[in-house]
């Protein structure tokens, strides 16, 4: 389901009720294993007007998520409706951009859908790659040639595409791996900074994350874009490890680690998730 995800910092929420705060801190309280509450809110007053669907969640942040049912809000429990609607009311010129701009991307989308077969092309760290589906091939393989980059597949040509999409993304998420991994060793060691783990995500909303016990995460699908918005991502999550905040000294410090981040930034404002290949 593609879908657009946004997380808001708890500085903009209210505060936990005194007990849930403290043990929030320590380990969240546990919960009966099953399916979130959903709730479907009718009219709210908004111009113009629209429905949500609020989902009770184990979770600290309060998160708006858009897609082809409209907005969903993920909330923990201790958050009443109230604060929710007045989250959602002091946002609402937002909230109705994301939603128009995903009516648009859902449109494009039906000229864009990657269709995984023998010749399709994929993005690759910002360049065509093209599918070539070879069943005389021992593995799934990168291959340079005269006419670019192809990523040799060991299938027959007439492979299932749900098939041909799997071995693909199975390749582009160890070469994100190895390629993310390597670009942040290098960015890190060359900025001085030292960090506690890294990892891959698979977050719908967001292209890299750090957390307080200095571990890092990447979305996988950076391997689609260009090199230098990959390295600023990777310099934005770095410049966390000494400011957790977006304020002016965290921007100095991405500037140190990236001095050409800001044309890199301005790229991937025009990136959306829900448009690349997976």
């Amino acid at each position: 389901m593609k879908q657009l995800a946004f997380d808001f910092f708890n500085a903009l929420m209210p505060k936990a009720p005194e007990r849930e705060r403290g043990s929030a801190q320590k380990k969240q309280p546990r919960l009966p294993k099953a399916p979130p509450a959903v709730e479907k809110r009718e009219a709210f007053t908004l111009t113009p007007a629209f429905s949500y669907r609020l989902e009770r969640a184990k979770r600290k942040t309060v998160g708006f998520i858009v897609d082809e049912r409209g907005l969903t809000v993920r909330a923990p429990r201790w958050v009443s409706v109230a604060e929710i609607e007045k989250m959602i009311s002091e946002r609402e010129g937002w909230i109705q951009k994301k939603l128009a701009q995903f009516a648009d991307w859902q449109k494009e989308l039906g000229t864009q859908s990657v269709h995984f077969v023998h010749g399709a092309e994929i993005p690759y760290l910002g360049r065509p790659m093209r599918l070539y589906l070879d069943p005389s091939a021992t593995a799934v393989f990168q291959d340079k040639t005269k006419e670019g980059l192809r990523l040799v597949i060991n299938l027959p040509l007439d492979s299932d595409e749900r098939r041909v999409k799997d071995w693909v993304q199975v390749w582009f998420k160890k070469e994100a791996e190895r390629y993310l991994g390597s670009r942040l060793r290098a960015i890190a060691d060359r900025a001085l900074l030292s960090y506690s783990g890294w990892g891959l995500s698979s977050a719908k909303g967001r292209w890299g994350s750090c957390s307080s016990d200095r571990k890092i995460r990447l979305n996988w699908r950076l391997i689609h874009l260009d090199p230098d918005i990959v390295d600023y991502v990777i310099a934005h999550e770095l410049a966390h490890l000494d400011e957790m905040n977006h304020g002016p000294k965290f921007w100095q410090r991405v500037a140190e680690i990236d001095p050409g981040y800001e044309n890199a930034r301005q790229k991937l404002k025009g990136i959306y998730i829900p448009t690349l290949p997976f």
